[in-house]
């Protein structure tokens, strides 16, 4: 509520002043921030999810598990994506933390629109070029796509500053691009040797050839 306040000075009106009471205080406080250590689980497949999550810090991996037991992981959510409730009544698939996350929730009145940033269409997004990736593309050619993929979202490591912090563990690349653990590891050891990638240590990359990189990416067609 506002309150008018006249002042007058030698029988003259001054300009109005208005004094704003407690119930008209405007809250303008952000939406706090929580931590979720590494592995925790923002939500569940098959489960119900009615905020929106905002990714302020960290990588969270959009997983789905498959009859067999393995688990297909369909897209990353770097800093700055948000996921948003869904049409569906129970979410399709489960958001885990991949490196310990700073996250904002925040309620929210139905499900995303097709205008708006939303976890669904981000996954659909994504699943859908996997899918025609790896359909295209053989294992190398993947894994040389994938890390183009994720280059301008890797934090520059800060006792490299040449090198970037490779967040994604190579299970999770693997499990992506649809390729064995084992593949990924002499994959990336040989674009070392080739000088396309340094690797410093185990979460750690370089990027040295861009176009070697690209070149080995748009390379031959899956057999």
């Amino acid at each position: 509520m506002l309150t008018e306040s006249i002042s007058f000075d030698d029988g003259k009106p001054h300009t109005p002043i208005y004094k704003s009471t407690r119930n008209d205080a405007v809250d303008f406080r952000r939406p706090s921030t929580s931590f979720l250590p590494r592995g925790r689980a923002l939500f569940w497949e098959g489960e119900e999810q009615s905020q929106k999550i905002e990714i302020v810090e960290g990588v969270v991996r959009a997983v789905r598990l498959l009859e067999n037991g393995n688990r297909q992981i369909l897209a990353f959510y770097w800093p700055g994506d948000v996921v948003m409730p869904t049409h569906s009544i129970h979410q399709e698939f489960t958001a885990e933390a991949l490196t310990d996350c700073r996250v904002i929730r925040s309620k929210v009145s139905g499900a995303c629109r097709i205008d708006q940033p939303c976890g669904a269409h981000h996954v659909l997004a994504e699943t859908l070029t996997l899918v025609l990736t790896m359909s295209q593309k053989n294992c190398i050619a993947r894994i040389a796509w994938l890390l183009l993929r994720i280059r301008p979202h890797l934090p520059v490591d800060a006792k490299r500053p040449e090198a970037l912090r490779l967040q994604l563990p190579r299970a999770d690349i693997a499990d992506h691009v649809g390729t064995s653990l084992e593949t990924v590891c002499r994959t990336l050891a040989e674009f070392k040797a080739k000088k396309l990638i340094d690797l410093p240590n185990r979460k750690t990359i370089r990027f040295i050839d861009l176009n070697g990189l690209a070149r080995i990416s748009n390379g031959p067609s899956a057999d």
